[in-house]
């Protein structure tokens, strides 16, 4: 018998990186007469519209009794509308709001869970790029799911290629993570580059229903998805048709998850949505409901306001902000000798590579760039291999966000200049 009163899976889980840098930078600033700059953890620095705010307030006194009592668990029927809509203008894809749209509590990771819950069984495959957003590893361990990690070579302009993809797929294989901005570096899957890992999933797909076999599953994850200046393209509506003229539709085995968070600053509301064909939403809204029942209603009416048209245009303004600021910190960031800060595809990090200093990181005392440039420079940020655990090629790799004012980013520049010069 196992001897603890602690589950493995919980033994298991590793502090949060984001949840752990913020007590480390708690921790300096209350011996450091100079303060941490802190750009470890994915937030703008702009406020979320007034809007939104007057929204809620508004509802409370023209209806407090429906913020009071329970909600549908699905979310209320006027968001998942709204949400609809939303989805139609960023993507041109249609989502019925009656039963392919699931609003969930605990923001987009609430959703992911609910999805891995539906979904996956003990021991099922789930396949993940890398390097990528590090709590996939964790919250998979926490379903008894096995992470098959595959590593991208080029994660800035290539990403994952179908021949790395149908290597990595088994008959275990139940889900392939999937997304618009990958974290940390920014990488957007064009539409052509979406349907060529499509048509690998496709004939896979075709085949297993022929076995009986289930469908592997894509979770496509898009926090960023505001954050693509062009606009995202999605794979969820191609269909792949065979040699057999058998039509597979990618839309049928694709659950797509995200929230305001991300776009409009709405991190503390904890909401997040789901979209997915009205079979996956029905068994979704089942582990839901014996979950955490449904959405806070107060984050749901806020969410409803942010996901009018004329937000829209507050969403992309934002994204534009954002971008020019990442523009301007990385044009410092490479003017200095050495040091490597490809602007991303997408979304508001930055992924810097620092490994042309490792020898020196390493004699003065550091095991990582992120170590050092904490400690040296009093800038947080992400390390590499907290994206891709155990590739050391990543040691001194950083991330950091770009969501700060410009002000802000040219002194963290400046701090890390002098901290590398020092080496």
């Amino acid at each position: 018998m196992h001897n603890s009163v602690f589950s493995r899976s919980a033994l298991a889980l590793r502090e949060s990186i984001t949840h752990g840098t913020k007590a480390k930078i708690a921790s300096i600033n209350a011996n450091s007469a100079q303060q941490v700059i802190d750009l470890s953890i994915g937030t703008l620095d702009n406020m979320a519209d007034k809007r939104i705010d007057e929204a809620v307030i508004n509802f409370i006194h023209n209806d407090a009794r429906a913020i009071h009592e329970f909600a549908p668990v699905t979310g209320f029927a006027f968001l998942r509308d709204s949400i609809s809509d939303r989805v139609f203008r960023l993507r041109g894809l249609r989502y019925s709001p009656a039963d392919e749209v699931m609003v969930t509590p605990g923001g987009i990771k609430g959703a992911i869970t609910v999805a891995f819950h539906t979904l996956l069984n003990p021991g099922d495959e789930v396949i993940v790029p890398i390097p990528n957003w590090p709590h996939y590893a964790d919250m998979l361990a926490l379903h008894d799911a096995t992470m098959v990690p595959v590593l991208v070579d080029d994660f800035y302009q290539q990403g994952l290629q179908p021949d790395q993809l149908a290597a990595a797929i088994t008959d275990q294989t139940k889900m392939i993570i999937l997304g618009d901005c990958v974290n940390p570096s920014g990488k957007i899957y064009s539409y052509k580059e979406q349907c060529k890992l499509a048509d690998v999933i496709a004939k896979h797909n075709i085949e297993r229903i022929k076995r009986d076999l289930p469908e592997i599953q894509v979770l496509f994850d898009c926090p960023y998805e505001s954050h693509i200046l062009d606009g995202p393209d999605t794979i969820s509506a191609y269909t792949f048709t065979d040699k057999d003229h058998t039509q597979y539709a990618l839309r049928d085995c694709t659950t797509i998850v995200t929230g305001p968070g991300k776009t409009y600053g709405m991190h503390g509301d904890r909401a997040g949505y789901i979209c997915a064909p009205a079979k996956l939403i029905s068994m979704m809204a089942r582990v839901q409901v014996n979950l955490n029942s449904f959405a806070a209603t107060y984050a749901q009416v806020a969410t409803n306001e942010a996901m009018q048209a004329y937000m829209d245009e507050v969403a992309h303004q934002r994204a534009v902000d954002s971008r020019a600021n990442l523009q301007n910190y990385a044009d410092l960031l490479n003017a200095i000798e050495g040091v490597v800060a490809p602007v991303p595809q997408g979304g508001f990090f930055i992924f810097v590579d620092l490994s042309s200093y490792g020898d020196k990181i390493t004699a003065a005392g550091f095991e990582t760039a992120q170590a050092f440039i904490l400690e040296k420079a009093k800038v947080a940020s992400i390390g590499g291999m907290h994206f891709a655990e155990g590739c050391a090629q990543l040691r001194h790799f950083i991330r950091m966000n770009c969501g700060r004012t410009k002000a802000t980013l040219e002194e963290a520049a400046n701090r890390i200049k002098l901290a590398l010069e020092s080496l």
